[in-house]
């Protein structure tokens, strides 16, 4: 089918024993195809990624119809971008405006970690280019983007280096990353720029979600003791809340672990999960809210040190009542891409696997969606000698 990658029938959901499930779709994507993020609506399920072609990178937009994707539409091509296997562009809709966000990571010296969230606004069929999301002109690190639909615009977070540019009297960085956000209006104008967090973590990804209209940020903080555990703040009448843990897992390490939790909400219940490896126990955790993210439960153990759990989470709602948990883990010495069904009262699901897959960073952060009554994973397979992003579906019934 010309201009359409077509889905076909290849693999099979299996559990942690090996046994066989049911059917799942496999979808590939062009070579050199990387960095995918899936995004789904009412109507309609899409995703990005990156290609490189020479010294030119690409970001590319393509939407489901009649279980292919559409032929790929550009939303954005230049030279000398930062492209990174944790730090990738992204996607939000919002439905009031019908407008989408993204963004790409401009190189803005020749320092290896300086760059700009340069973002882009659709309201139709074409892509406008925005200025910078952040006020700063800083030859620092600016990435590690979260967005989310807020009233008829969009709602940013970034890790923000602004004040690591430069060095002390003592020759180190002068100051902490930081977490900062911005409101967008319909047409991609910035109305609001805000600090929500003056020391955090300097390169685990960030993650929004919005409950009754309340904003809601998760992200791997740094203590003065080095302690990097899961912090949320809530934006409430034009202010961030002060930060505070999801959980006290107290994760004493040195550097960042590149692993950032992720959040979803449905109505008002939020689920967030995370991995932490406090006391040498690698583990993917998760804790459920019923009221907004104003608390949360206990916390549920979803893969502990026996598999070997490497992290890179995603997370989904199904329903109100059940989510959908994806992670890597190394299973008797293989890496593993795995998946399990949780609800809200603690009931947890068998684990199961979608697929073998490296435990290299090259693979990325795996990408979970519900879409109608399917089950969307993309992922980015380093198998052969060029990368490729592979989208598999299966049916929630199964599950």
């Amino acid at each position: 089918m010309k201009g359409k990658i077509v889905i076909f029938l290849t693999f099979l959901l299996i559990s942690c024993n090996e046994e066989k499930s049911d059917i799942l779709s496999l979808n590939t994507f062009p070579k050199n195809s990387s960095e995918s993020f899936l995004l789904s609506t009412k109507n309609n399920l899409f995703i990005s990624w990156t290609e490189q072609v020479a010294d030119t990178n690409f970001l590319y937009i393509s939407k489901l119809e009649d279980n292919s994707w559409s032929q790929k539409s550009t939303i954005k091509k230049g030279t000398d971008w930062f492209v990174n296997w944790a730090d990738f562009p992204s996607l939000s809709y919002n439905e009031i405006s019908n407008s989408i966000f993204s963004f790409h990571l401009q190189k803005s010296s020749e320092e290896t970690f300086s760059y700009d969230v340069n973002y882009h606004i659709n309201q139709g069929s074409t892509w406008k280019d925005m200025k910078k999301i952040h006020d700063d002109n800083t030859f620092s690190e600016h990435g590690f983007v979260s967005s989310i639909p807020y009233q008829n615009g969009f709602m940013v977070s970034w890790l923000d280096g602004r004040n690591t540019y430069g060095k002390g009297h003592d020759g180190h960085a002068k100051g902490a990353m930081t977490i900062r956000s911005a409101i967008l209006d319909s047409s991609g104008n910035i109305i609001d720029n805000s600090l929500i967090d003056g020391m955090v973590c300097d390169c685990c990804q960030t993650s929004m979600a919005i409950s009754n209209n309340i904003p809601i940020v998760v992200y791997r903080d740094r203590s003065e003791g080095e302690i990097r555990d899961i912090f949320y703040s809530r934006y409430i009448d034009s202010n961030w809340t002060e930060p505070q843990p999801i959980h006290e897992d107290g994760w004493e390490i040195n550097g960042c672990p590149v692993n950032g939790p992720n959040i979803d909400s449905y109505k008002e219940n939020v689920v967030v999960s995370w991995f932490s490896a406090s006391n040498g126990r690698p583990k993917v955790n998760l804790k459920f809210s019923r009221d907004s993210g104003r608390t949360f439960g206990d916390k549920i153990l979803i893969d502990n040190v026996e598999n070997s759990p490497i992290g890179r989470v995603d997370v989904e709602f199904l329903n109100s009542d059940e989510v959908m948990v994806s992670w890597l883990s190394t299973v008797k010495g293989k890496g593993k891409l795995l998946m399990r069904k949780i609800n809200i009262d603690g009931e947890i699901g068998d684990i199961k696997v979608v697929d073998e897959i490296s435990t290299e960073r090259s693979t990325g952060f795996p990408q979970i969606e519900q879409f109608n009554d399917d089950i969307f994973i993309s992922w980015t397979d380093n198998s052969q000698l060029n990368k490729v992003v592979k989208v598999t579906k299966f049916p929630v019934s199964v599950l």
